[in-house]
């Protein structure tokens, strides 16, 4: 129950849905308090603008993608496993179809049989599911799936599809391997929080980071307008900045 709840909070908080809610309070209340909503509707609009381009967004994401670099060398590699961490899984039964990694796990299992191929560590899919709607679509077994397609041996892949975050990944992984040194495989945004998660848990961490919203391009009067992909990574941005403090007061990081 306290899962759900938080989730429903995070996301009436984070952009776009908080400011909207913003804005529609101010509307209800400019007749009566003009002021305060003609603020509300004012600091709504504008916050909205600022985190759909790419100026903000790039200011919001960077530091948390640059917290570690990519792992480049991994010749010399001593590890137990490659943990890879699910980042949501889509529904395509009206087609017919399995469960299909979401994007952001699809980025992390590419990465993970990336790092297999090049180290023959066992691959670690985990990640049950996120959203309280859908608890019967795992993660883990939608990218182990996918990994076996793409001509992972079965035998060589391991699954955890119970846990609904990241905090549950650790706690979930540190009985099955004991806080031995692994690869940890996520988005590069996500991967600050994942390994004080682990370190937390006792495993001696590998980063290597994926799935990079952050590029270089030059500002220009383009920068300005706004866009999705912006939103996007604002919103994820902002998410691991309240969760990280979040979880940071509670002790678990």
């Amino acid at each position: 129950m306290f899962f759900t709840l938080a989730r429903i909070i995070q996301s009436l908080i984070l952009p776009p849905s908080g400011l909207l809610i913003l804005m529609a309070i101010g509307f209800l209340i400019v007749g009566k308090k003009r002021i305060l909503g003609v603020l509300c509707i004012a600091s709504g609009f504008i916050l909205l603008y600022g985190v759909c381009i790419n100026p903000v967004s790039t200011a919001l994401i960077k530091p948390l993608e640059s917290a570690y670099p990519p792992l480049r060398d991994t010749e010399k590699i001593d590890a137990r496993a490659i943990v890879v961490l699910g980042g949501g899984v889509r529904d395509v039964s009206w087609l017919g179809l399995e469960a299909q990694p979401g994007f952001y796990s699809l980025e992390r299992m590419v990465k993970g049989v990336e790092l297999y191929e090049k180290t023959h560590l066992p691959l670690m899919f985990v990640g049950g599911s996120g959203d309280p709607a859908r608890p019967d679509l795992k993660e883990a077994t939608a990218m182990a799936h996918t990994a076996m397609s793409l001509g992972v041996p079965g035998r060589d892949i391991r699954i955890e599809n119970n846990a609904r975050n990241t905090l549950e990944s650790a706690r979930a992984l540190k009985r099955v391997l004991d806080g031995d040194r692994i690869i940890l495989v996520t988005s590069a945004y996500h991967m600050k929080r994942a390994v004080a998660f682990f370190k937390k848990q006792g495993f001696d961490v590998i980063p290597a980071p994926t799935g990079y919203f952050e590029e270089r391009r030059p500002l220009t009067g383009y920068s300005f307008i706004p866009g999705i992909d912006n939103l996007y990574a604002s919103s994820a941005a902002l998410s691991e900045y309240l969760s990280y403090r979040w979880y940071a007061l509670r002790g678990d990081l």
